[in-house]
C-alpha cells in the first residue's frame, strides 16, 4: 500500500485526467461499500471465533458456513447493486464496462478479507506481510501492461482484479485450504456470527459514510477535481498509514482475544499496544501534517495543489480511526457490537445533518467536520465502559503521545531551519532528515517514552 502512494497514485495522476482519476477513486469507494454489506463483517466472524471452533476441531464446519453465508450475502448485495445501475451510470459518470468490472472485483476482493483474517488468527505475519508487497508489485506491473490498451481507470480495475485473483490463490494453498469448504451449514454457527457480526454491517456502514459521503456528492455534482483531490488525499493518507497499522493490529488482536478468553489480566498487553502504536506510527502522522505541502508538490501535478488543505486532516482521521479499532475491542470481546453500531449511527446522523449543505460549498470547512465527528466518535467510544473491562490506562496512552508530539515538532523545526529551499531534491532530504532525528531520538528515550 505504501508503493501505492508512492508509485501508483502519482502515476495516475500524470497519465489520467481529473475525471478519470475521480471516476478511479470512486469506483473504489463503491467497491469497498460492497465489500462491507457482503463479505467484511462475515471476515471479522472468522477472526473472532475461529480459534474458537479449531480448538473444538469444527474448523471445517465453521469455514464451510460462513463461505455459503458469504456466498448468500454477496447474491443480495449484488442485486441491490444492479438496481442501483442506472443511478451509478448516470450520476457518478460509471461507463457500463466500469460497472461491470466493479462487479467482478468485488469476489475476489471479499476472500482476501476472508483469507487475511484467517491469517490473522494463525500469526502468520510474514505471509501477510508479503502478499500485500507482491500485490502492489502486480498491480503496478499488470497497469504498466495494459494501461495503453484498456486506457483511464478500466485499466487499473483489470490490474486490481488480475493482482487480487493471484493472491488469493497464493494465500489459499499456502493455508492448505483446499480440502475445508463442504456443502455444510452449522445453525449454531451460523446463529453465532449473525448475531456477533450483522452490527458491524452497520457500523461499518456509517463509518464508510462518514468517510466517503462527501466524494460523492462532488462526483454527482461533476466537481471533478473536489472529487479527485479529497480521493487522493484520502488514498495517501490511508496509504501512508494504514499497513503499519493493519499489520500492528494483525498481530496483537488474536494475542488479545486469546488472553481475554483465558480470563487473564489485558489492561497492560492493551496499555503497551497503543502506546507502541503511537511510537511507531505518529512520526508519520506528524511528517504528513508538517511537511503536506512539500509531499504534494513532489507527488501531484499542479492541478492537485489543493490536497496540501486535506491531506493533514484525513491523516490524522486515519490515525485516529485505526487507534479506535483498539479502542472498540471491548464491544468484540463482550460480544456487543451492537452499542459500537448504536453509537455510529447516533454521531454519523449528527455529521450529515450538520455537514449536508456545507460539503458541496465549503470542501475545506467540510473535511474539518468529517475531522470534528471523527473525534465525536472516539471520545464517545472512550466514555462507555464495561464493568470488569477497564482494560486501557488512559494516563500512561496521553503521557506517550503527548511526549512524542513535542519530539516531533521539534524535529520538525529543525528539519525545516537546516533545509529552507524549496527544490524537490531539498524537500526529500529534509524529509528523510526529519524522519531519521525523530526515531533517533524516540529510540533513545524509549524507557521514558513508553514506561
Amino acid at each position: 500500500m505504501i508503493l501505492n502512494s508512492f508509485i501508483i497514485i502519482p502515476l495516475l495522476t500524470h497519465i489520467l485526467n481529473t475525471k478519470e482519476v475521480s471516476i478511479y477513486l470512486t469506483v473504489l469507494q463503491i467497491l469497498n461499500l460492497i465489500c462491507t454489506l457482503s463479505f467484511d463483517w462475515i471476515a471479522k466472524a472468522v477472526l473472532r471465533f475461529y480459534e474458537k471452533y479449531d480448538l473444538q476441531d469444527k474448523q471445517s464446519r465453521f469455514l464451510s458456513t460462513v463461505f455459503w453465508l458469504s456466498i448468500v450475502f454477496y447474491s443480495i448485495v449484488l442485486v441491490l447493486y444492479f438496481l442501483t445501475k442506472d443511478l451509478l451510470t448516470s450520476k457518478l459518470a460509471f461507463s457500463q464496462f466500469i460497472f461491470t468490472l466493479t462487479i467482478l472485483l468485488v469476489i475476489p476482493c471479499g476472500i482476501r478479507q476472508a483469507l487475511y483474517q484467517i491469517l490473522r488468527t494463525k500469526n502468520r505475519y510474514m505471509l501477510y506481510t508479503g502478499s500485500i508487497i507482491l500485490y502492489q508489485l502486480l498491480f503496478i506491473a499488470g497497469f504498466l501492461a495494459i494501461v495503453n490498451i484498456f486506457p483511464n481507470a478500466s485499466s487499473l480495475i483489470l490490474s486490481m482484479i488480475l493482482a487480487i485473483v493471484i493472491i488469493d490463490i497464493y494465500i489459499y494453498y499456502s493455508l492448505h485450504l483446499q480440502n475445508q469448504i463442504k456443502p455444510i451449514i452449522d445453525k449454531r454457527i451460523l446463529t453465532e456470527s449473525l448475531k456477533y457480526a450483522l452490527p458491524l454491517v452497520i457500523t461499518s456502514l456509517c463509518y464508510w459514510a462518514l468517510f466517503h459521503t462527501p466524494r460523492l456528492l462532488f462526483q454527482s455534482h461533476a466537481q471533478y477535481l473536489n472529487s479527485a483531490v479529497y480521493g487522493i488525499s484520502w488514498t495517501l493518507a490511508t496509504n501512508a498509514l494504514s499497513p503499519a497499522a493493519s499489520l500492528f493490529m494483525f498481530v496483537n488482536f488474536p494475542v488479545i482475544i486469546k488472553n481475554f478468553e483465558h480470563k487473564r489480566n489485558i489492561k497492560p498487553y492493551v496499555t503497551s499496544v497503543i502506546q507502541i502504536y503511537s511510537f511507531i506510527l505518529l512520526p508519520f502522522l506528524c511528517g504528513i501534517c508538517f511537511f503536506a505541502s512539500d509531499i504534494v508538490k513532489i507527488m501531484l501535478p499542479p492541478q492537485y495543489s489543493s490536497a496540501a488543505i486535506f491531506l493533514p486532516i484525513f491523516a490524522i482521521m486515519i490515525f485516529s480511526h485505526e487507534m479506535m479499532k483498539m479502542l472498540n475491542i471491548k464491544y468484540h470481546l463482550k460480544n456487543n457490537t451492537y452499542i459500537e453500531t448504536f453509537l455510529g449511527i447516533i454521531i454519523v446522523s449528527v455529521f450529515f445533518v450538520v455537514s449536508s449543505r456545507i460539503l458541496i460549498h465549503s470542501p475545506v470547512l467540510g473535511a474539518w467536520i468529517m475531522l470534528i465527528t471523527e473525534f465525536g466518535l472516539i471520545l464517545t467510544n472512550i466514555i462507555v465502559r464495561f464493568q470488569n473491562l477497564n482494560f486501557i490506562d488512559y494516563k500512561k496512552v496521553i503521557k506517550t503521545i503527548s511526549f512524542l508530539i513535542l519530539t516531533n515538532i521539534l524535529c520538525c523545526l529543525i528539519s525545516n531551519i537546516a533545509f529552507q529551499d524549496t527544490n524537490n531534491l531539498v524537500c526529500i532530504i529534509k524529509l528523510i532528515a526529519y524522519f531519521l532525528m525523530t526515531y533517533t531520538i524516540q529510540y533513545a528515550l524509549r524507557k521514558r517514552i513508553l514506561f
